[in-house]
């Protein structure tokens, strides 16, 4: 085996174990994020409207907004100013959204209401990503190997039949 094949090996199977590592610290943190939600959907919701005081915007390629505003139940007990929206705002600056204190992931905690689309994200949205994460690692161990089975079969043929 020569020292570029062997060095292309190497950097492979580095490439292969960073990406195992890294999926499966996402997979991790998604269940863990996914178990913390359903423990937490005990917790009362409190609907209310959100009221835009300030949009930022991402110059970059991205482009992503953030809106800040005041938030009032519906009641008019509970006030939340300063709050982050996690959805978009109506064109008028004024939405329905919901909050909920408490808990290991509470609004109160990150400072944030829900819009309705995204009032009860926590409870799926953690496990699709993990369900992706650990599809998308088997798939590629199994594109690898077929890759691999592949090279060995050109290795072999190549040099003409093994003794």
């Amino acid at each position: 085996m020569s020292r570029w094949s062997l060095a292309a090996r190497s950097m492979r199977a580095a490439g292969h174990g960073t990406f195992y590592v890294v999926m499966t610290v996402c997979f991790i943190a998604f269940v863990t994020m996914g178990v913390t939600s359903w423990l937490d959907e005990h917790r009362p919701v409190y609907w209310g409207t959100f009221h835009t005081t300030t949009v930022t915007c991402d110059p970059g390629p991205r482009g992503g907004c953030t809106t800040h505003g005041t938030w009032t139940s519906d009641d008019g007990r509970l006030v939340r100013s300063d709050v982050m929206l996690d959805g978009s705002a109506s064109d008028g600056g004024t939405t329905r959204a919901s909050y909920k204190p408490g808990g290991a992931m509470g609004d109160d905690e990150n400072n944030v209401v829900h819009t309705a689309a995204w009032t009860n994200a926590g409870l799926w949205l953690p496990w699709a990503a993990a369900a992706l994460a650990a599809v998308g690692v088997g798939w590629y161990r199994r594109k690898w190997r077929r890759e691999a089975a592949g090279r060995s079969r050109r290795c072999r043929t190549s040099h003409g039949p093994s003794r």
